[in-house]
């Protein structure tokens, strides 16, 4: 099934836009139920496999919708960190409004009825890595999440090793390498103050809608027991391991193709978010 993509910016209230695709059938003959991925830290919506993903999703007849966090460090070149001035000064506080901003835009804004987007405050909401957390931080406050999925979600926030914070207080900022490009990135102490202000354990026991927690069995970034702590937090989740995969499901940037641990990611992703059926009923 063909599907068309709609692409936008979302205003923020700082400053910042934000760049979002969306995919939907292209024959589509009613609004589609809308859901947002969210990327994960130094990670950006034309990452890897996020796009193919979202349109092989799109195509089952629903809408996905694939977004850049404001303070990534991507500017308005697709893919390119080419503002490290605004990675520098992210948070995860910011992102969770971020994530509002988005679903306020896609509740609102002309964009959805030109998309041929659900305007029915129903969102439902896929996350990797820390965009997972971010996921889960945003749904327990905000009704308008009616699903929520965690791809490799963090169950803790403090990632930083002691050497690492001890060496960024020094020098007054934290340094991120990004070893896909090569670049340092600088990230302000705020970045340390800030991740104390979540409890993601809180927040995730206070999810009360259908949750699915997809986890890798081989990722060393956010090594499995993240995945079933997160699973145990949220009542009546639902987890998948997924055996030997690592922490992109074997995915590469610029993609080079399915493998057969995103190949799983897809077909549950399939089953468990919403879609109209074959563009029939619910």
């Amino acid at each position: 099934m063909s599907v068309r993509r709609h692409s936008t910016r979302v205003p923020c209230p700082d400053g910042p836009s934000m760049g979002l695709d969306a995919f939907v059938p292209a024959q589509a003959g009613a609004p589609l139920p809308v859901s947002v991925l969210c990327h994960g830290f130094k990670g950006f919506k034309d990452w890897g496999c996020w796009l193919p993903l979202a349109e092989r999703l799109a195509a089952s007849g629903r809408a996905l919708a694939v977004f850049d966090f404001s303070h990534n460090g991507i500017g308005e070149r697709p893919g390119e960190f080419d503002r490290a001035d605004l990675f520098a000064k992210q948070t995860v506080t910011r992102m969770v409004a971020d994530l509002g901003t988005v679903l306020d835009f896609l509740d609102t804004s002309g964009f959805a009825q030109e998309a041929g987007l659900q305007r029915s405050r129903h969102f439902n909401v896929v996350g990797h890595s820390l965009g997972g957390t971010v996921a889960l931080l945003r749904a327990a406050d905000d009704a308008r999440i009616t699903q929520v999925t965690t791809l490799n979600g963090c169950s803790h926030l403090e990632r930083f090793s002691a050497a690492d914070v001890e060496r960024g207080r020094a020098a007054g900022r934290l340094s991120v390498r990004n070893t896909r490009t090569g670049q340092d990135l600088p990230l302000d102490l705020a970045w340390l103050d800030d991740v104390r202000r979540h409890d993601i354990e809180a927040a995730a026991t206070q999810i009360f809608v259908p949750a699915l927690v997809i986890q890798a069995g081989a990722d060393e970034a956010v090594p499995p027991d993240e995945g079933r702590q997160i699973n145990a937090w949220i009542p009546g989740s639902r987890l998948v391991l997924v055996p030997g995969a690592d922490h992109v499901f074997g995915a590469r940037h610029p993609f080079a193709g399915w493998t057969p641990e995103l190949e799983t990611v897809a077909r549950e992703l399939d089953a468990f978010l919403p879609h109209l059926g074959r563009l029939g009923g619910i």
